[in-house]
């Protein structure tokens, strides 16, 4: 299974145990690429079919996939 990129957001009731939920979430599978404990985000990747895990993780309080957005050239017929 390939995997995604996403962001996780941690309610603000569970800030208090960052650490914590950051080993949850790597239990169920994410790969944890940056932490950012000051607005309660981790962004990484994950197999796509283990996303469900990711919302049973207490404290988890969003996820959101990244996407690609591509922007052709100034110069191309497509403006």
């Amino acid at each position: 299974m390939p995997k995604v990129k996403l962001s996780v957001s941690v309610d603000d009731q569970h800030l208090s145990k960052f650490a914590e939920i950051v080993k949850s979430v790597e239990k169920a599978g994410m790969e944890v690429d940056a932490k950012h404990k000051d607005i309660g985000v981790l962004n990484g990747s994950i197999e796509k079919d283990k996303i469900d895990s990711l919302r049973k993780v207490k404290g988890v309080q969003h996820i959101e996939e990244e996407r690609d957005v591509r922007i052709p050239p100034p110069d191309s017929d497509v403006q």
